[in-house]
């Protein structure tokens, strides 16, 4: 597309009902038939749409206005960048005010001086509106041959103050949608365009001392006012530059690496009160002396730095490839491995492009057999019968295993961490010795749940926390399915107890079946005795149960496997523990789900303590928040 020449002004407004007038008022005084005036509300939630109409309508100005939801300036500028008509972009936040020579001025210089972009001085003043610029100002403008050095070393803030070739900055992809402030990007962009291909053109880029704009200094909802905001998207403009320009020298990616661990570190001491003992600073340390780390690992090193902070915008990251996770689980039988799921389902939404090995070190996997189905889309290869990790002589079995970004140890036996230290990966995550051989751990501490610490481990590697529910299912039907077995005694409240409480759902209309396994005959006789057989479901099969139950009302049952694979078929679940962990193996993902504790109410190791009375208070309690 051929541009005409002239100016095309870009301003986004995100709530700077104060500011947008006078900042308009700046921009209008300088335009001509070589200009255009494009304004995007960024979903501004007081009155500066009012405010921009106001003012166009006073004073009949041709303008582009663009209302959009808040996605955040990087996208509002590419909006605007589509409706481009000049060869050149002036780019203005909705609450500075540009000096009266500022277009002119740049424009000269762009076109005189065969510019890509050109940066130019700014402050902060306490009434911009009022500021008076001085006509005559020293004015040095300098090529930067060393541009793209000095920009990967501290970057350059605001945006304001920057022109830039149309051309050059489309075929850059314009803005950095995956970063919120693009003050830092846009330059970076520019000067790096040469580093992404052998092919790619130099852009020449320049920088002026004449003060081209100011910016308010005491407003509450600014984002350069932001500290957090502006280091941590300069670290990520950094990493996703890196990632999209191959051709950078090595030397130069270690320093751009060294220094955003710098800042990570800095961040954690002065805000998150992290200290000298803290793994943050170790990382630091070991950078500082010389120990390199790979680029994945930094941008989650940024992500866990930043994750509380709940200022700062941060927008979703997809990488650009496959990333190879290697999973190591202990023993896989029926309950283990279905406290496992919620992990692998927040794993999936963390990196919804991966390639996923399940290695089972103690022996078969039940992901492999009968609940394979459960696994679809979330694992790609199941390795078991390996027997890894119990002995100092399967690290000839570990150096097989290699080439992963990311392995992550479930398990918190030391030895197995030793072992699966030698796998070739890019980050190692483990849970032994309280994340001591880990490369990053979670922000999150003391997590009881076994199925929430592994969700933790699936977090570090995302910028916010993940919802762990799925899909939860709330029916009219008036099934209840009760699963009265379990694998030992001391977790099986008394059948006699269920019997009890299925006699209380008939009479209130609910239709009891019990589910069994075809190990549970002397149940299966106790039941059909008082039922009859319309009251029982046998099955074998993991699948079937679970299809069996999404159509109940509610799951009543034991701590059991029966009890996890009736939890994630989406209906509330009712859990009885006795001298069992109920925090720790409850199962989650559903807001609805509730523990029946021997411990907790009666202070008591015999489940059978717990009287049907309190079970069928719950289920009503239930009923009536599911409705």
């Amino acid at each position: 597309m051929k541009f005409n020449d002239g100016v095309s002004i870009i301003v986004t407004v995100f709530n700077k009902e104060k500011y947008i007038e006078n900042t308009l008022s700046s921009i209008v005084k300088q335009m001509n038939r070589s200009s255009e005036l494009i304004i995007v509300n960024d979903g501004s939630t007081d009155t500066s749409l009012q405010k921009i109409n106001a003012f166009f309508k006073k004073r009949k100005i041709s303008h582009k206005l663009i209302n959009q939801t808040n996605t955040g300036p990087s996208i509002a500028i590419n909006n605007a960048l589509k409706k481009v008509n000049f060869s050149f972009v002036k780019l203005v936040d909705g609450d500075d005010i540009l000096a009266p020579y500022a277009i002119d001025f740049m424009f000269k210089t762009m076109v005189n001086s065969k510019l890509d972009l050109l940066y130019g001085d700014w402050k902060w003043v306490e009434n911009p509106e009022k500021y008076s610029f001085k006509k005559s100002q020293n004015n040095q403008t300098k090529i930067m041959s060393d541009a793209i050095t000095k920009l990967l070393a501290k970057g350059w803030g605001g945006s304001s103050n920057l022109m830039i070739k149309t051309e050059s900055f489309k075929k850059v992809g314009g803005c950095d949608e995956n970063i919120f402030v693009q003050d830092f990007s846009i330059p970076l962009r520019i000067a790096g365009n040469h580093l992404k291909s052998k092919s790619g053109k130099h852009y020449k880029v320049a920088v002026t001392s004449k003060l081209i704009c100011v910016c308010p200094k005491f407003i509450t909802n600014r984002i350069m006012d932001n500290n957090g905001q502006t280091v941590y998207d300069l670290s990520i403009a950094s990493l996703n530059f890196l990632d999209e320009h191959s051709l950078l020298k090595q030397k130069e990616k270690d320093a751009v690496l060294k220094k955003i661990i710098s800042r990570c570190w800095k961040w954690a001491l002065r805000k998150n009160g992290k200290s000298y003992f803290s793994k943050e600073f170790r990382i630091y340390l070991k950078s500082k002396f010389g120990l390199k780390y790979s680029p994945k690992f930094v941008r989650y090193f940024v992500y866990q730095t930043w994750r509380k902070e709940e200022r700062i915008r941060k927008l979703n990251y997809t990488p650009k490839k496959k990333v190879k996770i290697l999973i190591y689980v202990g023993l896989d039988l029926l309950g283990d491995a279905l406290l496992k799921l919620p992990f692998l389902r927040t794993l999936k939404k963390v990196f919804p492009h991966s390639e996923v090995t399940w290695l089972a070190g103690k022996g078969d996997s039940i992901l492999n057999k009968s609940l394979k189905p459960l696994t679809h889309g979330l694992l790609d290869k199941i390795e078991d019968k390996i027997k890894i990790g119990s002995k100092l002589s399967d690290i000839s079995k570990a150096k097989n295993f290699s080439n992963f970004d990311i392995v992550i140890d479930t398990q918190k036996r030391v030895l197995t961490t030793l072992i699966l230290k030698k796998i070739n990966c890019d980050i190692f995550i483990s849970q032994s010795a309280n994340f001591f051989f880990s490369d990053l751990k979670p922000d999150t501490k003391n997590e009881v749940n076994l199925s929430k610490q592994l969700i933790n481990l699936a977090e570090i590697f995302n910028y916010k926390k993940i919802d762990d529910s799925f899909s939860i299912k709330t029916n009219t039907s008036k099934k209840v399915v009760i699963c009265p077995g379990a694998s030992v005694e001391w977790k099986s409240w008394n059948l006699e107890n269920f019997m009890e409480f299925a006699k209380y759902l008939i009479q209130k209309k609910f239709l009891p079946i019990f589910v069994l396994g075809p190990k549970e005959k002397n149940l299966e006789r106790k039941i059909l005795n008082a039922f009859g057989k319309s009251r029982i479901f046998i099955s074998n099969d993991p699948i079937k149960t679970i299809e069996f139950s999404a159509n109940a009302k509610v799951g009543i049952s034991n701590d059991t496997g029966c009890g996890h694979l009736i939890a994630n078929s989406g209906i509330p679940l009712i859990t009885i523990f006795g001298p069992t962990n109920s925090e720790k193996f409850r199962p989650i993902g559903n807001p609805f789900n509730k523990v029946i504790s021997s411990v907790k109410e009666y202070g008591s190791n015999d489940i059978n303590t717990i009287k049907p009375k309190l079970l069928i208070e719950e289920f009503n309690k239930l009923i009536k928040e599911v409705g």
